[in-house]
């Protein structure tokens, strides 16, 4: 999404409406079934991240996982190369894990695309930590793919967030010591990264945490706008910096997109909505148990939008050819409608998608800790 669709997404959001001065509406596409590849050689990719990998809350954190065979033709079912550990690489959730590779995953079966889908996540752990304590993994030959996903506050300059744990200069040295280490091992290998959404948890406290206060929704539709831009500039500052990444899936401006075309309610703390909300909502019967929601990480429709924007990005498939019985989404509940919107909407993020900063005063490559 460019500038201008931002500015129209900030003034549908402020305004509270759909039609008006602007339109916030979308036509949506869809297109037909792919033809299927004879014979495709297998591709090995690796997704490395945290719980905004795996998905944390069911029915996203154990989609398509269960996979302990290591095969040589392509598969809809997740290997967890983590499942199991113990120390450092012990998994906080109950794994297996399959989550959005798991529905990268299904789309790649759907295509008919060979794939090998692998995933090392270890929740609220940075790429760093990750790197150090998974590094036998990560560094292999065998990988055609890498995706990287950093901890949700890293790559956020600490003037934004006020958490001790931003620190974007060390998360694009990250990507750089991890983006050396696996083309020294395969350089004909591809490194992605994977940049996440903006956390409505976050916006609602940097307005003041209480969602009835006056000015509040103002308040919170530009704060959540400043995290999505400071993602959006963090992820393509880092892949500019290094030089050899293959490109940058952005989930984070496929969820402003599907806001800006009122596909998606971006904030569930104003009441009235009957939109889907991206983040994961209430559900007390889950592993594991929550209370209240947590506006953290994906819900369904933000899941699968998010395998989208990733599955569109590093097979160049066009994800509208799924199309509205896509098995994904019937699974998870999601509408004929409401998937083919979200196909779209990935499309049409990733193919028109501008690596330009947004709003930007200083490369977040030169931000260290603190400031």
């Amino acid at each position: 999404m460019n500038n201008k669709s931002r500015h129209k997404w900030m003034w549908c959001m402020l305004l509270g409406i759909s039609t008006g001065i602007y339109s916030c509406s979308s036509d949506n596409m869809s297109g037909t079934k792919p033809n299927t590849p004879a014979n495709s050689s297998v591709q090995r990719i690796l997704f490395v991240g945290d719980s905004f990998t795996h998905g944390r809350y069911t029915p996203v954190r154990y989609y398509h996982s269960g996979r302990t065979d290591r095969i040589t033709s392509g598969s809809a079912l997740v290997y967890d190369d983590n499942y199991g550990e113990t120390g450092t690489r012990k998994e906080l959730e109950a794994g297996p894990y399959g989550g959005i590779p798991g529905i990268f995953a299904e789309f790649a079966y759907e295509s008919g695309l060979n794939y090998d889908v692998h995933i090392e996540a270890i929740s609220e752990t940075s790429l760093e930590n990750n790197f150090n304590a998974a590094s036998s993994v990560i560094v292999q030959s065998k990988w055609n793919a890498v995706v990287l996903q950093e901890l949700s506050l890293k790559p956020l300059p600490y003037a934004l967030t006020a958490d001790k744990i931003s620190d974007p200069s060390n998360f694009c040295a990250s990507v750089q010591t991890i983006e050396k280490a696996v083309h020294g091992a395969s350089s004909a290998a591809k490194l992605y990264l994977y940049e996440p959404w903006p956390r409505a948890d976050l916006a609602e406290t940097l307005s003041g945490g209480d969602p009835s206060a006056t000015g509040f929704n103002t308040s919170y539709a530009a704060n959540l706008s400043a995290l999505a831009n400071a993602n959006h500039n963090a992820y393509y500052s880092a892949a500019q910096h290094d030089g050899n990444i293959a490109g940058v899936a952005p989930a984070g401006d496929a969820w402003v997109n599907a806001w800006a075309t009122t596909i998606a309610n971006s904030n569930p703390y104003l009441a009235g909505s009957n939109l889907p909300v991206l983040w994961y909502g209430l559900n007390n019967v889950n592993d594991p148990k929550i209370t209240k929601p947590d506006y953290l990480h994906p819900s369904i429709y933000g899941a699968y939008l998010s395998g989208l924007v990733l599955f569109q990005q590093i097979t160049g498939t066009d994800v509208r050819t799924l199309g509205g019985q896509e098995k994904a989404a019937r699974t998870f509940g999601i509408s004929s409608a409401i998937a083919v919107q979200l196909q779209q909407v990935a499309w049409q993020t990733v193919t028109e998608e501008s690596s330009q900063p947004i709003n930007q005063t200083v490369d977040p490559c030169t931000i260290g800790k603190g400031a």
